[in-house]
């Protein structure tokens, strides 16, 4: 449309000025200010054109050269609306190709095929569209994985303890003479499990409840030093009695930025996994500081314990994780999960180590320091 819109205005300003010209060369001749000889020579000019050269600058176009001028225009018009109208077709058929390549694929998308990917090569639109569409269904299918092995895990935490109550109940069951020691007994295991199981919902409704709230905790000034010191107010019995050998060092800022509540049960997280995993008379150490451009609270425990090794650090992490040395079940796998989601909310970051030859993990936490606006 706009190549036939510019062709029909160039159309009309080159007839415009052809017809115009017998005009224009009358009112010069009788215009007083114009000598009779100049108008012949123009006339000469006219009669001498020949066919391949460019007529004089103040000549009208000569027939022969406007027919051709006209053809000209014409054809070349014609061949840049075949060949735009021929590029575009051509284009629209391949991005309507890949549409319909698109959608029949992911219409075979269910929780079943979620591996399905697009793999569409190119940097056009329609190509940079499918590949988010195939980052977004990665994020999809690694999320519904770790649901469902979430899901997995979390019936097998609260199934055990549901076994070990129904077995112990059908024992008591099955017993001809059943005195007031056996019902105790059966009681004090039951009434164990059930808040083993409570321990388990609750730590469960933590997490769930940190990941449902995707927004940005609301930041506040937090004396990272008071939460350290009333930690260690709260496991001194559990350090006492395993005779660990506790070492505290304190250096620069402690003022963080963060969460009270949520940094609160980061530390409370951490404590309890050390103390808890820590071997008797093992040491315990518990320190922070601040970075070179003092912008960052840098937080470290570290304990000593012969229930990790090396190959337990990459899943440390992962919801109901249970090392190949925890025998015993003392903890829910569900601590550290919290603490690193809690990192992550209050604009932190965590790392963790383990010396081979001491037998320690060392977990590293970086907070931001909370800086005064004022300042």
């Amino acid at each position: 449309m706009v190549s036939f819109v510019l062709y029909g205005a160039l159309i009309y300003f080159v007839y415009q000025f052809n017809i115009r010209g017998p005009k224009d060369f009358d009112a010069l001749k009788v215009h007083p200010g114009f000598d009779q000889s100049f108008i012949d020579k123009i006339k000469e000019l006219d009669k001498s054109y020949e066919p391949g050269f460019n007529p004089p600058p103040l000549t009208m176009i000569p027939p022969r050269l406007f027919i051709r001028v006209f053809f000209t225009i014409t054809g070349g018009v014609l061949i840049i609306i075949i060949i735009a109208t021929s590029s575009g077709f051509l284009f629209l058929r391949r991005m309507l190709k890949q549409i319909n390549f698109i959608t029949e694929n992911v219409k075979e998308i269910n929780d079943k095929k979620l591996h399905i990917r697009l793999n569409l090569k190119g940097k056009d639109p329609i190509s940079n569209m499918a590949k988010t569409f195939d980052k977004m269904l990665d994020q999809i299918e690694l999320s519904f994985k770790s649901q469902k092995q979430f899901i997995q895990n979390a019936s097998h935490e609260l199934n055990t303890p549901l076994t070990i109550i129904k077995t112990k109940i059908d024992v008591l069951k099955q017993k001809k003479t059943v005195n007031s020691d056996d019902y105790r007994e059966t009681i004090d295991l039951i009434n164990g499990e059930v808040m083993w199981l409570s321990k388990v919902t609750e730590q469960l409704l933590v997490l769930s409840d940190l990941e449902e709230n995707s927004s940005k905790p609301e930041s506040a000034k937090v004396d990272f030093k008071l939460i350290l010191e009333k930690m260690l107010k709260l496991f001194e019995n559990q350090i006492y009695s395993k005779n660990l050998i506790l070492e505290t060092n304190y250096k620069g800022d402690a003022q963080a930025s963060g969460n009270p509540v949520q940094l609160g049960q980061l530390l409370f997280n951490l404590f309890d996994n050390a103390v808890k995993y820590s071997t008797p008379e093992g040491r315990l150490s518990i320190s922070f500081s601040n970075d070179i451009e003092r912008k960052e609270l840098l937080f470290e425990i570290t304990n000593t314990t012969a229930l990790i090794n090396k190959e337990d650090i990459p899943n440390i992490f992962e919801r109901f994780y249970k090392t190949a040395n925890g025998t015993d079940r003392k903890g829910f796998g569900l601590g550290l999960s919290i603490v690193k989601i809690i990192v992550e909310k209050n604009n932190g970051k965590i790392g963790i180590s383990y010396d081979d030859n001491l037998k320690e993990i060392t977990f590293k936490i970086a907070l931001p320091l909370f800086l005064d606006k004022e300042t």
